[in-house]
């Protein structure tokens, strides 16, 4: 299993086809929102006949509380987490997925509900090989509530869509921190971290968009 990706995290981190940070050019107003549009989307919190949860290793103890909260009243009768390798996998030697399903089940979510696609090293794997664990368990949600950072959601949601195409789809965004800077919709563009992570997401969208790999929103 380790011999599909590098050993180590900054090896990972060098093998991406796009860097997680990428160095931002002076941008025009309407620059930046053109990308704010394409990068986030618009949190829609409902119940939902699964929830999706993207593979992390930045999800902090608040969000892990409030989703399972939504998870022992009933909001969302199915969760599916999912994710291989990250930051944290290299931490732990555990798969994400794995992590996050143990962080869930200590919150007082029932075991039984909870699926683990714990093989894919990316978004597209992500929902690619969850698929299979649908499949096989048979669950075909009308409705799909999924996690994601803030400054991911809009990949999120169009790889999602490329393979959920009927489904009802509703974020659940939070902001990401990195090196001390949150990455949020408003004001992204104001710090060289957050501005790199934004427009690294931007430049994933057009790429990925042009590949057929994800939807065109």
């Amino acid at each position: 299993m380790i011999a599909r990706f590098p050993h180590n995290y900054e090896n990972y981190l060098k093998n991406l086809p796009i860097p997680r940070e990428v160095a931002v050019k002076d941008l025009q107003p309407e620059e930046i929102e053109h990308i704010t549009q394409t990068v986030f989307v618009a949190a829609n919190p409902q119940p939902a006949g699964l929830l999706f949860i993207f593979g992390t290793s930045s999800i902090d103890n608040e969000i892990l509380e409030s989703l399972a909260r939504e998870c022992r009243q009933g909001h969302f009768p199915k969760v599916l987490v999912t994710g291989l390798s990250g930051r944290r996998y290299y931490q732990t030697g555990q798969p994400l997925a794995s992590i996050m399903r143990e962080a869930l089940i200590t919150r007082g979510v029932p075991s039984d509900t909870i699926l683990v696609q714990d093989k894919s090293t990316n978004t597209l794997e992500d929902v690619m090989f969850s698929l299979e664990v649908l499949e096989k368990h048979e669950i075909f949600p009308k409705s799909l509530a999924f996690l994601s950072k803030a400054h991911h959601s809009g990949r999120c949601l169009r790889t999602l869509r490329k393979f959920f195409p009927f489904q009802t789809l509703l974020p659940i965004t939070y902001v990401a921190e990195y090196e001390g800077v949150k990455v949020s919709k408003e004001d992204w563009y104001q710090h060289e971290v957050s501005g790199g992570r934004v427009y690294g997401e931007y430049l994933r969208i057009i790429e990925y968009t042009r590949r057929g790999d994800i939807a065109s929103l």
